[in-house]
């Protein structure tokens, strides 16, 4: 059984970027190939590659959400929408179901790899660089580790197992191949992903690790080396760190709760330290037009903005033209219609797009419920829904308020079709509900209760720590008092509602087991994340790692039933009555991954 013309061509055709001038630098026309025999031949190749590798992230982009939101608490599909997505949506068979094909994520693990292959062939051959690039040289591959990171977690998170394999695809390879193939579970993906962010890889000798940025700016405007207009290059690739800490939040999942505490260790020590060096400047903190990186500030704070005259509205994270507002943003796919690049996201959300039929998902009654009229993500403030041609619908990547003009509009008045909105893949959320889950894992309820609601600010009103807190002391650039708006929590900076949690000094906190305790704040903190992620392709699976975690773990009791009744109850409700009990029948008998056969349905010619 081979790999696939699919899997096999898409791969290849990754490093299809051709580049002539710096508007076309994200053109992603197929027509423009690099011959594989001799791909990388200058230096200019070896960027127009790692662009090639990122025009396979754009293409999935869009894929988790349209497969794992139509699962999830809020959309649901419309009479429009195709017999293949409401089957997703009703929990049938996805085996075999186009939506459920993984093919662009193993894309990028075969442009990765080709990638890697490359440019040790071109570092041993050329005999000597120029000094941008052989500073950036390690920074492309260090940047193609992490998309490679990215591609498995995306695996991991939506299917439960993938294959792995370092190899470049250069023919089609047997799936059975185990000399090149190692089919995993989560865990197993989650050990090599880990390895390899750490460890890093060594190309002709050269060792390069997982963490390196490339200096963009210096390679598009050499003579000006302008960093503040080529700010969004910054964005392309996820950063180390946090990768790392979602891959360990996964593994801690399958392991038992003494062998986790080294993971919580890891994820509460490093993404403190990371959020700590932007706020203080020791990381990434530059100053751009006169004034502090906004996104450097508000990675850490988490809180509520209503105006944008710093580009700081929450509502902004995702109502711009490029990027996605820098405020919340870690990385994101962009997108540019001019440059031949799309997204389906305004297409299927958007009830007034000129293809009228095309309008898929909207909110549903149970999902619009789940918002009090105060929360900032719900219907009645329109920060993230809105109603547009009488239908409500997602309206975040597309439609929102304009402070100038003090009226809603489409994005920058651009015709409807045209507008590609940026899809995040981190932002400062992330970090906080990982953080959450590590202070909840390590014992720390009083800390995991502030970050889930009310914030580190309402904890302490005086905003400052007190001396014998056994808070760690980094938390004390979170408050106000330290330069900044300080942090009002995951609910509290939606206006959201509070999770009602036991905490040291409640009265029924010691009626609780430590045990019972982690696993009414993990669900909670579930349940919270149902409600902040909308239409991003992340609550689905966070629900599922949750669930895993308390499914299969005979450390923490190991009840599947238990664990799958609690996925059920937070999503059959969104369904008409008389499909309810199936709905929840087909995650207790099925589980909740997205079920994808490997071994047959890898794009794979029988």
């Amino acid at each position: 059984m081979k790999i696939s013309n699919k899997i096999w061509a898409a791969g290849l055709l990754a490093m299809s970027f051709a580049v002539q001038s710096c508007d076309d630098f994200f053109d992603t026309d197929p027509k423009n190939t690099i011959n594989e025999k001799d791909y990388i031949a200058e230096e200019d190749e070896m960027y127009k590659g790692f662009l090639g590798i990122f025009n396979r992230v754009q293409e999935a982009g869009d894929h988790a959400i349209f497969l794992t939101d139509p699962r999830a608490a809020l959309l649901e599909t419309t009479d429009n929408a195709p017999a293949k997505l409401k089957a997703i949506y009703n929990y049938n068979e996805t085996d075999g179901n186009p939506y459920a094909d993984p093919t662009c994520y193993y894309a990028i693990v075969v442009a990765c790899n080709d990638y890697f292959a490359k440019m040790e062939e071109y570092h041993r051959t050329v005999g000597g660089m120029t000094e941008i690039a052989e500073q950036n040289f390690p920074a492309l591959i260090s940047s193609a580790i992490r998309i490679k990171a990215w591609a498995y977690l995306m695996l991991g998170k939506i299917y439960g197992q993938a294959y792995w394999f370092d190899d470049p695809l250069t023919e089609k390879v047997p799936l059975s191949d185990t000399k090149i193939f190692t089919r995993c579970d989560m865990k197993q993906l989650a050990d090599k992903a880990i390895n390899l962010l750490e460890n890093g890889m060594t190309i002709d000798g050269i060792h390069i690790d997982a963490n390196l940025e490339v200096s963009w700016y210096k390679w598009l405007d050499p003579e000006n080396q302008d960093i503040s207009l080529y700010r969004k290059w910054e964005y392309l690739t996820p950063p180390a760190v946090v990768l790392n800490a979602e891959f360990r939040s996964w593994r801690a999942s399958y392991v038992d709760e003494a062998a986790a505490q080294s993971d919580w260790q890891w994820i509460h020590d490093n993404l403190l330290q990371y959020m700590y060096e932007y706020q203080t400047g020791a990381k990434g903190a530059e100053r751009v037009d006169g004034k502090t990186n906004v996104s450097n500030v508000a990675i850490f704070q988490l809180t509520l903005l209503m105006q944008s005259d710093n580009d700081g509205a929450y509502s902004n994270i995702f109502y711009t033209s490029t990027t996605g507002s820098m405020y919340q943003l870690i990385s994101s796919i962009m997108y540019d219609y001019n440059n031949h690049q799309r997204n389906r996201l305004v297409q299927y959300l958007c009830p007034e797009y000129p293809d009228q039929e095309s309008f898929y998902l909207q909110p549903s009654d149970y999902g619009v419920a789940l918002y009090n009229e105060n929360d900032i993500r719900g219907l009645t403030q329109k920060w993230m829904m809105n109603t547009l041609g009488g239908k409500r619908c997602v309206s975040k990547y597309y439609y929102g308020y304009n402070f100038s003009t003090r009226n809603y509009q489409y994005l920058d008045n651009l015709e409807i079709f045209k507008i590609q909105p940026a899809i995040p893949t981190f932002r400062g959320h992330d970090l906080h509900f990982l953080l959450a889950e590590a202070e909840t894992h390590l014992g720390h309820f009083t800390h995991a209760y502030a970050l889930l609601n009310k914030g580190v600010d309402n904890e302490f009103p005086n905003r400052q720590l007190p001396e014998d807190t056994d808070w760690d002391q980094r938390y004390a650039m979170w408050l106000g008092s330290a330069g900044g708006y300080g942090n009002t929590g995951l609910a509290g900076t939606a206006n959201g509602i509070m999770h009602e949690l036991p905490r040291p000094g409640d009265a029924e906190f010691d009626l609780y087991t430590e045990d019972q305790l982690k696993q009414m704040y993990d669900w909670a903190l579930a349940d919270e994340n149902l409600k902040e992620y909308i239409a991003e392709g992340k609550s689905y699976s966070y629900l599922c790692k949750i669930a895993e975690r308390y499914a299969n773990n005979a450390y923490r009791g190991g009840n599947q039933a238990a664990a799958r009744d609690s996925v059920a109850k937070r999503i059959a409700p969104k369904y008409p009555a008389s499909k309810q009990s199936y709905v929840a029948s087909q995650i207790k008998n099925q589980g909740y991954f997205i079920h994808w056969n490997l071994k047959d349905g890898l794009g794979v010619d029988q």
